[in-house]
């Protein structure tokens, strides 16, 4: 499969566009969310009101979508590329180093699409208005940022991202071309 075809450019742009809006809007994300917290703590502003911290909630929601289906884009992309340069692996390094952190990102972002989802049931998809009590939201999304384990599995899935543009930058363990007139 040659670097130049188009199924290889569709599948590098979806990857790429996949993966700026994903890591775009997983940081907008977190600074929304973190904005209901008192910082370096995860306990509320009590200057806050409820609707402020439900609005707030809602637009964490929101980005959730975002994230979810730009990251649902650039897995399509990374795999499809993946899969037609796989014959390149063991000459361009870098790139099955990306494809095993790609495929090591893929359940940790689907776990929190999930958690998302269940996020999401508990409003209105049109006005935003929440569907069940204050108390079960807040209870969602406190869930949401206390579970120690996803959190650092979010935090590892941003490095190996970090990671993967890293790679693609640099493209370590690259073998050198040899010229095979010369001999």
């Amino acid at each position: 499969m040659s670097f130049s075809s188009w199924p290889f450019r569709v599948f590098v742009a979806l990857f790429a566009l996949g993966g700026v809006i994903w890591l775009g809007a997983s940081v907008a994300r977190m600074v929304v969310g973190f904005d209901v917290f008192v910082p370096g703590t995860l306990v509320f502003k009590p200057t806050q009101s409820e609707s402020v911290r439900l609005h707030t909630i809602w637009l964490f929601t929101l980005l959730g979508g975002w994230t979810g289906w730009s990251f649902l884009t650039c897995t399509v992309g990374g795999v499809g590329t993946a899969i037609l340069v796989r014959r390149s692996f063991k000459t361009h390094g870098w790139l099955l180093m990306s494809a095993i952190l790609l495929v090591l990102l893929i359940p940790v972002q689907a776990y929190v699409a999930w958690e998302d989802y269940q996020l999401w049931t508990f409003f209105d998809r049109t006005t935003g208005m929440p569907f069940a009590q204050p108390a079960e939201i807040i209870g969602v999304f406190l869930h949401r940022y206390t579970n120690t384990a996803v959190n650092v599995m979010l935090g590892m899935s941003l490095f190996a991202a970090l990671t993967i543009i890293l790679f693609c930058t640099i493209r370590p363990l690259q073998k050198p071309l040899t010229d095979s007139t010369a001999s």
